[in-house]
């Protein structure tokens, strides 16, 4: 047997056999590559065909953004208090951009855009889609627009769209009421009430504060968009498709522009700037008027905000030891001072300790203690309606002290201070009320504080501790009858209370909202128009008697001799009271330590239709600082509602600038 030929040590069928193999492997490596290519062509074709096919259209089609109109803001008779006018905003296209240094240097070279600012508007977009427009810079000039259509071949990415821009006509007028808008914040985006989820975007402007903020669902429009066909530099080639932006509702406010007008003025004239004004009609609650000093322009958020100059205006009122930013009347809490004596009046006359007929008490300092209440008069043994008038101090130190510290608080419970109003304005304060609970919890929160400083752990010993500092005292029911001690209120809370004493104890929600118009919201569905409904009525226990010395007592006070004679009007029967608040002990006193001036009236007395509140912060007595604010307030409102001749045109025309 002929044997076969080997060739280095191997024969020849070793060598067609690893042949075989090696031609199994590559027809089965060649069999894995087509299935692994069918499948990702199966994937790009038909499983993501629909992501792929938009793609293309991004690239192709774009749809831009038509920023909807904010509604107009108007008074109770309609005159526009805020509104919008055109105006025209830069944007750039980020999928167009390749490169952010060179977008950055064409922007601040040619249309004078912030290098740092532009730097941190492209940081915080970088969770935006990419196809999306960036606004660079608001309220364009005409030379920036026409620097862009005369570059927009050469930079596509750049273009000029018009936008609606928030004007508010009148300025500081009614700032801290009315609010103002900016443009939704990186924070506010990961929110819950302007978050991404809800729609919202970089570039879209919100309202911040005040009404624009509270009412915002109503006066937000729906953006519409244009789609647009470009090439592949990005350059628009036409239009294809244009939605109309659906602008927001309008809002109707209760605000009355003449009353506001005078309220401002008389702001203005308060020696140390600071303090508050508010204005309500008692029968429904609505506001006519409100300002906080010192204020500020809204114009400065809406319009120059992203300037050097708005900046800084910013800044400035941001860094202010004044707080102009700062609505007092519903933000800060004041000490409420002799106002207060008439909710002590109320208890102690629905409790039986004084009755309408037998309501005398001694008046006159007091020892408490070791401590020395001191009086500025003594009118003998005065009954309720005198005690009113004169605001006799030493009266209330013994009301408070028959009362008792459980029916006190009980009734401070019933006109439900220490709780918001629940006004139609965000950020509104509770403030502090005289209680024990108040007292206990202002002692452990002074102690926590004092231990954290020290180091220290807090022990069952501090428990104690604080149950001897939050003692409740003779003294301090003395003192919070009359509306001293732990008691801070806000202004807001002094006007509803004001205006349920003039109302017989029936007490309205304050509030702004008069109505607002129909139409669609930004997610398309439709409203009809808005009318306010007050869901927080109650009603404070006052009998006929009791409303009847509630009101001579406030209508003495001004017309009989009493703390406020200097708001009597002839024909207008003004009622009020008037409150000293002691902010710091008279060896303390200086310009910031110095008394808060109170004034809360209404007016006419057996018919309330106007009532007011107005703080004056660290000048002294009410019935010096306050009381003249509120009559040049009542002199407009009565002569311009009766149509009656002014006694003196020139110093009314004055009170209106």
């Amino acid at each position: 047997m002929k044997s076969l030929k080997k060739e280095n040590g191997r024969d020849a069928g070793d060598d067609l056999r690893e042949a075989s193999r090696r031609l199994e492997i590559i027809r089965y490596l060649a069999l894995i590559i087509f299935v692994v290519l069918g499948a990702r062509l199966w994937y790009l074709q038909v499983m993501n065909a629909g992501v792929f096919a938009e793609q293309s259209d991004q690239n192709r089609i774009r749809e831009l953004p038509i920023p909807a109109r904010r509604g107009t803001i108007y008074d109770r008779t309609g005159r526009e208090l805020v509104t919008s006018r055109s105006s025209y905003n830069i944007v750039i296209s980020r999928k167009d951009i390749k490169s952010f240094n060179d977008v950055a240097d064409l922007l601040v070279e040619k249309l004078h855009v912030d290098r740092e600012w532009l730097s941190e508007r492209f940081k915080a977009a970088q969770f935006e889609a990419k196809w999306e427009s960036l606004v660079v810079k608001e309220l364009a000039t005409p030379s920036d627009v026409a620097w862009v259509e005369a570059h927009q071949y050469e930079h596509p990415e750049v273009r000029a769209e018009e936008a609606p821009q928030r004007v508010y006509r009148f300025g500081v007028l009614a700032a801290h009421a009315i609010g103002y808008v900016g443009e939704v914040s990186p924070e506010e985006l990961k929110g819950s009430d302007f978050g991404r989820e809800k729609g919202f975007k970089l570039g879209d402007v919100i309202g911040k504060f005040g009404l624009e903020r509270y009412y915002n669902d109503i006066l937000m429009g729906k953006d519409g968009a244009r789609r647009v066909i470009v090439d592949s530099r990005g350059r628009i080639q036409s239009e294809i498709e244009r939605i109309e932006p659906v602008p927001g509702r309008d809002l109707y406010t209760t605000i009355d522009l003449d009353i506001q007008k005078v309220a401002e003025h008389q702001a203005d004239l308060m020696p140390q700037g600071r303090g508050a004004i508010a204005v309500m009609d008692p029968r429904n609650g609505e506001l006519l008027s409100m300002v906080s000093r010192p204020a500020f322009d809204p114009n400065i958020f809406s319009q120059r905000a992203k300037t050097p100059e708005g900046k800084e205006e910013i800044r400035t009122l941001q860094e202010n030891p004044d707080k102009p930013l700062y609505n007092r009347v519903i933000q800060g809490t004041f000490p409420p001072g002799s106002t207060w004596k008439l909710m002590t009046s109320v208890a102690g006359l629905n409790e039986g300790v004084i009755t309408p007929t037998n309501s005398r008490i001694q008046d006159g300092g007091l020892q408490v203690g070791n401590y020395f209440l001191h009086t500025i008069g003594n009118y003998g043994q005065p009954d309720v309606v005198t005690a009113i008038s004169k605001s006799a101090d030493g009266y209330y130190y013994r009301l408070g002290l028959k009362l008792g510290v459980e029916r006190f608080e009980k009734w401070v419970r019933i006109f439900r201070f220490g709780e918001r109003t629940g006004i139609d304005l965000p950020n509104e304060k509770v403030g502090i009320i005289p209680t024990r609970g108040a007292n206990e919890m202002i002692a452990r929160n002074a102690l926590k504080s004092r231990r954290k400083a020290e180091g220290k752990e807090w022990t069952d010993k501090d428990d104690i501790e604080v149950a001897k500092l939050a003692r409740w005292t003779d003294f301090d029911m003395a003192v919070s009858a009359f509306g001293q001690g732990k008691n801070a209120l806000t202004p807001i809370q002094l006007l509803r209370y004001v205006g349920l004493l003039a109302e017989a104890g029936k007490a309205h929600t304050p509030h702004f909202l008069l109505r607002s118009s129909a139409g669609i919201d930004r997610e398309g569905n439709v409203h009809p128009e808005v009318k306010y409904i007050d869901k927080n009525l109650y009603t404070v226990p006052m009998s006929p008697a009791i409303a009847d010395i509630v009101k001579k007592g406030m209508w003495g006070a001004v017309n009989a001799g009493g703390t406020s004679t200097g708001t009597a009007i002839p024909g207008f029967d003004v009622c009020g009271k008037t409150g000293t608040a002691q902010v710091a002990s008279s060896a303390r006193v200086g310009k910031e330590t110095k008394d808060h001036a109170w004034f809360m009236s209404f007016a006419p007395r057996d018919k309330p239709e106007i009532c007011s509140v107005i703080l004056t912060e660290n000048v002294g007595f009410g019935s010096t600082y306050s009381v003249p604010r509120a009559r040049a307030i009542y002199e407009d409102y009565y002569y311009r509602t009766r149509n009656l001749p002014i006694p003196d045109p020139e110093l009314a025309a004055k009170a209106k600038r």
